[in-house]
C-alpha cells in the first residue's frame, strides 16, 4: 500500500482551512552513507608495528650475497692406475733328449724315470724304426706331471709327432677318440699305445704300432 502522508501545501489546503505551515521533516531525509572509516583495535596496530620492526631487524642481519661470474674450479682426483693381470707362468718340464725334430714321447711310470728294462729296450727299437736319435725327440714321464693337458704340452714342446705310451686321451683333456688310427690334431700326428712295459709283451698291440710308425717315417 502506498504511503498516504503528504507534505504538499496545495493538497493540505483542501482539507484544512486554518493556516497550514509546511515544516521540513528531518526524519524523512535519508542519511547519506559515506565510506566509513576503518576502525582498528589499538592492540592489533601495536602488534603489526612490532612485527614489522622485528622483520626489518632480521632482514638487516642477512648478509648480502654477491654473485660471481667465475665458476669455482675443483681439483680433479688423481687417476687410479689399473692393476695389470700377471701372466700365468708357463709350466716347465724336465725331459730326456733334445727335441730338435719336435717329436714328443710320453711315458707313464711312477717307479722308473722312463720304464722297466724291457720297456726301455722296446723304446730304443721304436725310435730306431723311425730314424730318430736322442737329440731328435723329447721323452717326458707324465707320472711326474699328472693333470697336465694337451694344450700345456703343445705350448711347451710344439710337437709335430706325439707318441703316447700309457697316457690316455681323457688325461690330456682331448675331445677325441682313439680307434687304432693316427690322429691329426692341430697339425700334430698322435699315436696312442699301452704302457711300454705292457706293450713289450702284447704282440697284437706291437703289430698295430709298427704299422702306424711306418706311416709317419
Amino acid at each position: 500500500m502506498e504511503n498516504q502522508v503528504t507534505n504538499n501545501a496545495n493538497a493540505l489546503r483542501l482539507f484544512f482551512t486554518d493556516e497550514v505551515f509546511v515544516v521540513k521533516d528531518e526524519s524523512m531525509q535519508k542519511r547519506s552513507v559515506g565510506n566509513p572509516e576503518p576502525v582498528f583495535a589499538a592492540g592489533n596496530v601495536a602488534v603489526a608495528v612490532e612485527n614489522k620492526t622485528v622483520l626489518d631487524t632480521e632482514i638487516a642481519r642477512i648478509p648480502e650475497i654477491k654473485s660471481t661470474t667465475e665458476p669455482k674450479v675443483y681439483p680433479q682426483a688423481p687417476e687410479i692406475p689399473r692393476i695389470a693381470e700377471e701372466p700365468v707362468p708357463e709350466k716347465v718340464f724336465k725331459f730326456l733328449g733334445g727335441n730338435k725334430k719336435s717329436v714328443l714321447i710320453l711315458v707313464n711310470d711312477q717307479q722308473h724315470d722312463v720304464s722297466t728294462e724291457q720297456g726301455r729296450e722296446l723304446l730304443r727299437k721304436i725310435v730306431k724304426a723311425i730314424d730318430l736319435g736322442t737329440p731328435d725327440f723329447a721323452v717326458l714321464n707324465y707320472a711326474n706331471y699328472k693333470g697336465t693337458d694337451y694344450i700345456e704340452l703343445h705350448r711347451f714342446f710344439k710337437p709335430h709327432i706325439m707318441l703316447s705310451f700309457g697316457v690316455e686321451i681323457a688325461e690330456l683333456k682331448l675331445n677325441l677318440s682313439w680307434q687304432d688310427e693316427i690322429i691329426i690334431h692341430d697339425s700334430t700326428k698322435i699315436i696312442f699305445a699301452p704302457n711300454l712295459h705292457h706293450l713289450d709283451s702284447d704282440i697284437i698291440a706291437k703289430k698295430k704300432l709298427w704299422g702306424h710308425l711306418q706311416k709317419i717315417k
